[in-house]
């Protein structure tokens, strides 16, 4: 029979995994925004979003939150962003993911 204290431990543990995993996909958004506004400003060069949303199926309220990393997108916006930021395939995240 599970004892109280080791459900309490195992849902800890797996709080903290969760939390952690949040976190590295919240930095992973975070720099993949960055990316994206540094080249659409210096590549691309373009420092106005709201014109720069003209030439996109994304608004610019979408691209904004996507620059800055506060939302999750779908994989459909994901082709969307490297169409309008004009990404090769190779150059889409901009930054090596760390393996686990």
């Amino acid at each position: 029979m599970v004892e109280f204290d080791q459900i309490i431990f195992l849902f800890h543990a797996n709080f903290k995994y969760n939390m952690a995993q949040k976190s590295n996909t919240h930095t992973i958004r975070k720099k993949f925004g960055a990316y994206l506004k540094k080249h659409r400003e210096e590549v691309l060069r373009e420092n106005n979003l709201l014109v720069f949303s003209y030439s996109s199926d994304l608004d610019n309220s979408k691209l904004a939150k996507i620059e800055k990393g506060e939302i999750d997108f779908r994989f459909d916006t994901l082709i969307e962003i490297a169409r309008t930021y004009k990404l090769a395939g190779e150059n889409i995240l901009g930054f090596k993911l760390d393996s686990k």
